[in-house]
């Protein structure tokens, strides 16, 4: 729970705008809620983040048009469907007509929404609340129909799929002028996927996306809540967007959650086995490789520990090798006849059947055993376990098939033991229940993305009274991605509470994030682009500011600086001819705040105010709070420069001479950074005026810029939005 967080039995009836926190809907679902073996305790806490989420929102009894956009961010598999159903009761106990929930871009999620949507509240009275589906239901989502059901009093949640036919027939009601004004609250469940603008850098509307800004802009009264464990893109979405949030809400796990810190963290190679790069690949010709067999192995052994210690619900196995339906047909051919086979050596092993042909079989099953026992979980002896493995292999399904071809989910129902074999159906929204061993190989090609990337990690969940069995068999690249995930994840939720207890707005969050892993990018480039935060040693002003009043206001901040800090310029010289001034040890966020933030530039200039915006946001970012040199170079006798034809600087810095022994030796502009000075940074003010542009007739200051190497590396592991759109 979170910190100084309120609890319902602390909190008053009203709040923010008079939010009842415990009417009839809430009730019903709260009671479901503990039903479904949630702890009242997780229940408080699901409707208080249900607060906070619908205290964001627009207030229903006040007459003014009012849309809003929020952003509920969880954990993959954390259980963030039971928090929108608990937002959409206490939605309802507040004067808000209709929800609207978007469940998702493939008919199986809209299945698994409604379906999860009408068992929560299946103890609501149908003279209260009318649940429907654009699929199933589609002569019923019109205006007419649904202005009765409101006018008979009854609430209405209308699910629907993720697709522009759908959610156009969802607006199209909206055009009658009662709907219009009904309070509406919008979810969109997995509202990184789909819904974000997909051709936002053509400055054209994806057709999903305009569907739903449509919807948007026939509703008087609403709020759009995205739902989502990967909010890169949402967060990375110029602000000026629609869907940019005007809020978020993080919703933390209960205690029985596994994720990333629990398998990726301190402990990772006791959950995260590796596949040996050497290996034959599992879509191979040859067979299955060894990796494989020891996996089946150990959900076994695992499947068995479980049943002897008294825990008799599901267990699972996924295999997830590809997106390609023909890959995952290869697979099923070869996972069944291993099933087969080991189905009928452990049901002669039961009988008594002793065969010198199962030793291989035996050795295997031990090996796992073992396994576990070298990773401290506590065992019986093996004899004694034996009997509970040979029966978990031989009561276990077939192979399951898990994409857009079939539902393995309704031929699972029929077996407490589950394998399944699939891509991206696996990937969002469908829970695997009992998932125990994992083995996964499936990896774009060159960059990945963090959110697709996370969204495959099925094997988070809660968990914990059988964590000690849980196994994720996996390359040493995947591996490595979910390591980055991790510290990215961390930080993600760090920025987002950090701006929250300094109560900034949810558009005003620095969007810089921490992403070690060069073979990771934040998103999709066609939603939101971002940049990593890469700085070499010096960089340069490129662009002269040619415009004289301009110009002369920059030396006036310089000077205003200079005066400031008067009493610490010392001279700076090399051999009498490049003499200098430099003032020493200043603080450089004093710097950007009493200089480099005041200072303009020119237009084409990359080297700006943003510029030095985002250093500082990058250096507050990796806690680094630098020392800064400011040197004027040349400080009396200026310098001339040639400029290009668009009026960039053609050559900034002074060479070098490179005679150490010369009395004119001089390192070069660029090679002023003292060795003992090296972990400092340097700011140098160049004063130029151009030799082939005559009608100039005055000096203007050109910056240069020397970040230590080592804050370079840390500035290194940062992204961030690309301002202003995507290039």
């Amino acid at each position: 729970m979170r910190e100084n967080k309120v609890t319902l039995d602390m909190m008053p009836l009203t709040s923010v705008w008079g939010i009842d926190c415990d009417g009839y809907f809430r009730q019903k679902i709260a009671k479901q809620l503990v039903a479904d073996d949630i702890p009242q305790e997780a229940v408080d806490v699901i409707f208080e983040n249900a607060v906070d989420i619908l205290s964001q929102c627009p207030n229903p009894w006040y007459d003014g048009k009012d849309g809003k956009t929020g952003i509920v961010v969880g954990k993959v598999q954390s259980g963030k469907t039971s928090n929108f159903i608990a937002l959409t009761a206490l939605a309802f106990d507040n004067n808000y007509g209709i929800t609207v929930v978007l469940g998702g871009n493939k008919n199986n999620l809209l299945d698994q929404n409604a379906t999860r949507i009408k068992e929560y509240y299946k103890e609501v009275s149908q003279e209260k609340l009318v649940v429907l589906t654009t699929k199933q239901n589609a002569k019923l989502v019109n205006a007419q129909e649904i202005k009765r059901f409101l006018s008979e009093g009854r609430k209405v949640i209308i699910v629907g799929l993720k697709h522009q036919k759908h959610i156009n027939k969802i607006a199209e009601m909206f055009g009658n002028d009662y709907l219009y004004n009904t309070p509406t609250l919008i979810i969109d469940d997995e509202g990184d996927q789909a819904t974000p603008n997909t051709k936002v850098s053509q400055a054209q509307m994806s057709t999903i996306y305009g569907s739903v800004i449509n919807l948007k802009s026939r509703i008087n009264r609403h709020c759009f809540v995205s739902i989502t464990a990967t909010p890169q893109a949402n967060i990375l979405i110029q602000t000026w967007d629609q869907l940019s949030p005007d809020f978020g809400v993080l919703v933390y796990p209960g205690e029985e959650y596994c994720g990333l810190p629990d398998f990726h963290g301190e402990d990772e190679e006791l959950y995260i086995k590796t596949i040996p790069d050497n290996e034959p690949d599992l879509l191979d010709d040859q067979g299955l490789p060894q990796s494989f067999y020891d996996a089946l192995a150990t959900f076994f052994v695992g499947g068995a520990l479980r049943r002897y210690r008294g825990d008799t619900r599901n267990h699972a196995m996924l295999i997830h090798p590809s997106q390609k339906k023909f890959d995952h047909q290869r697979v099923i051919k070869k996972v069944t006849k291993v099933l087969d086979d080991w189905r009928d050596k452990a049901s002669e092993l039961s009988n008594g059947t002793c065969d010198i042909a199962f030793k291989p079989f035996v050795k295997q099953l031990q090996k796992s055993f073992y396994g576990f026992k070298s990773d401290g979980v506590k065992l019986p002896n093996y004899e004694e376990l034996e009997p509970y493995i040979l029966r978990c292999i031989t009561e276990c399904s077939p192979a399951h098939l898990c994409n857009s071809d079939e539902d393995a989910s309704i031929n699972a129902a029929y077996y407490k033991l589950n394998v399944f074999v699939g891509g991206n159906m696996v990937e969002r929204g469908i829970t695997i229940k009992g998932l125990a061993v994992t083995y996964i190989i499936r990896r774009a090609k060159g960059t990945a993305n963090v959110d697709n990337t996370e969204q495959r990690a099925r094997w988070f969940g809660y968990k914990k009274s059988f964590f000690d069995v849980c196994r994720v068999y996996t390359t040493n690249i995947i591996r490595d991605d979910f390591k980055a995930i991790l510290e990215h994840d961390d930080d993600l939720w760090d920025s987002i509470e950090r701006a929250q207890k300094k109560g900034l707005k949810f558009k005003d969050i620095p969007r810089i994030f921490v992403l070690a892993s060069k073979r990771l990018n934040l998103t999709r480039k066609n939603v939101a682009k971002s940049e990593r935060y890469t700085y070499s040693e010096w960089s340069k002003q490129d662009y002269l500011m040619l415009n004289k009043d301009t110009s002369q206001n920059n030396d006036d901040i310089i000077s205003s600086f200079r005066n400031k800090n008067v009493y610490k310029l010392e001279e700076y010289n090399f051999n009498g001819v490049n003499k200098h001034k430099i003032i020493r040890g200043l603080n450089f966020f004093e710097v950007q705040a009493d200089l480099l933030g005041k200072i303009s530039f020119p237009n084409n200039c990359r080297f700006d105010k943003q510029f030095f915006s985002k250093l500082e946001e990058v250096l507050r970012k990796v806690q680094v709070t630098p020392l800064i040199d400011v040197v004027w170079i040349r400080d009396e006798a200026h310098e001339v420069r040639t400029l290009k034809d668009d009026g960039k600087i053609n050559q900034l810095f002074q060479g070098r001479n490179p005679n150490k022994d010369s009395d004119s030796w001089y390192p070069g502009d660029g090679g002023m950074v003292a060795d003992d000075r090296s972990n400092i940074m340097q700011l140098q003010i160049h004063y130029i005026k151009p030799k082939n542009r005559p009608e100039i007739d005055f000096y203007a200051s050109a910056l240069a810029l020397y970040i230590p190497l080592e804050y370079a590396e840390k500035m290194d592991n940062l992204f961030g939005q690309v301002q202003g759109g995507i290039a």
